[in-house]
């Protein structure tokens, strides 16, 4: 279920303060009705079920790093963003990764957007980041779900900062 295309607010997300997108976060789990962790939970049962070693992880996107998101996809809107929740499940191989997503897309409503193991995201011209991304929705209200293996956890993390700091490098905050 992919959102639909909303228009972008007419005023720059440059102009919201830090303590206005904490408040659109509390907006967003007010809506999404249910705290991350809880959420990271339901995910470890799910998975349980194909795989019984899996690590959850869990975060909300820091405000600073979602004022920076929002500016550079030109929104205002929280919900416009996919992963102010992110949930992690780290498997020991690829195949095990494609069974998580399988049972994971039969109990949650959502889209697998992006399949980095089959085609790696380049940073600075290496092949580096490799995990599924599912976006799922509770309540109409979008999360992102990331599956990769213990052995390219480590690398996706050193390599997802770098992306970062190319991509937010432009931006002025």
């Amino acid at each position: 279920m992919r959102r639909p295309h909303l228009p972008v607010h007419p005023h720059p997300v440059e102009n919201l303060s830090l303590e206005e997108i904490t408040k659109q976060i509390s907006l967003y789990q007010a809506r999404i009705g249910i705290d991350i962790n809880p959420l990271a939970e339901e995910i470890r049962i799910i998975t349980s079920k194909v795989v019984s070693d899996s690590i959850i992880m869990s975060r909300i996107k820091h405000p600073l790093i979602l004022k920076k998101k929002m500016q550079l996809f030109n929104v205002t809107d929280i919900f416009l963003i996919d992963d102010v929740y992110g949930i992690r499940v780290i498997v020991d191989k690829v195949e095990q990764a494609y069974e998580v997503l399988n049972e994971i897309s039969q109990v949650l409503c959502g889209d697998i957007i992006l399949d980095y193991f089959k085609e790696p995201k380049k940073v600075s011209g290496k092949t580096t980041i490799q995990f599924l991304k599912f976006v799922a929705f509770i309540n109409n209200t979008a999360f992102e779900i990331q599956i990769t293996t213990k052995g390219r956890h480590k690398i996706n993390e050193v390599q997802h900062k770098e992306y970062h700091d190319i991509k937010y490098s432009k931006l002025n905050l």
